[in-house]
């Protein structure tokens, strides 16, 4: 296994640990989805690259797809409810920044990868560009900050704010 894939199995378990302890202590329901949403995504990346280095070929990346997943939950509650208990938002700025860090990294060995590697880093960071536009369309959301509407639209959920 080459150090750019034992960089990211250790990122992928870290970060998935992350989401499943502050989404099972999150007070407020969006966030809480959220969070365990995305866990379950980077669980999926993890079994993703480990199946790509024990069978030495690609396996398919799980299609989930986010948006649509907080969509639907978001639609079965009332506003009010959802910005219930969001007073405490750092869990969601810390999750931005350890998102932040992981595109870096990915990045980087994309740029550096070849063959299956790189299409493997390239499909990843896909997935982690979803999971930032996610956290920060729920912190902008929770937060009534202006900052939302500046954000690139392709990333920004409009039916959050209707």
């Amino acid at each position: 296994m080459s150090q750019r894939l034992r960089q990211a199995v250790k990122f992928e378990k870290e970060i998935a640990l992350f989401y499943l302890e502050k989404g099972a202590g999150a007070e407020n329901l969006l966030v809480q989805k959220l969070f365990l949403e995305l866990a379950k995504q980077e669980i999926d990346h993890l079994g993703f690259i480990q199946a790509m280095v024990q069978t030495s070929s690609q396996t398919t990346l799980p299609g989930n797809n986010l948006e649509t997943a907080i969509k639907d939950f978001f639609t079965r509650f009332q506003p009010e409810l959802l910005k219930k208990e969001a007073t405490s938002t750092q869990a969601l700025v810390t999750a931005m920044e350890l998102e932040k860090a992981g595109l870096a990294m990915y990045q980087q060995f994309l740029q550096a990868a070849t063959g299956e590697e790189k299409e493997l880093f390239d499909k990843i960071l896909a997935y982690e560009q979803q999971h930032l536009a996610s956290l920060e369309n729920v912190h902008f959301y929770l937060t009534g900050t202006g900052d939302w509407w500046q954000q690139d639209e392709s990333r920004r959920w409009n039916w959050m704010n209707t």
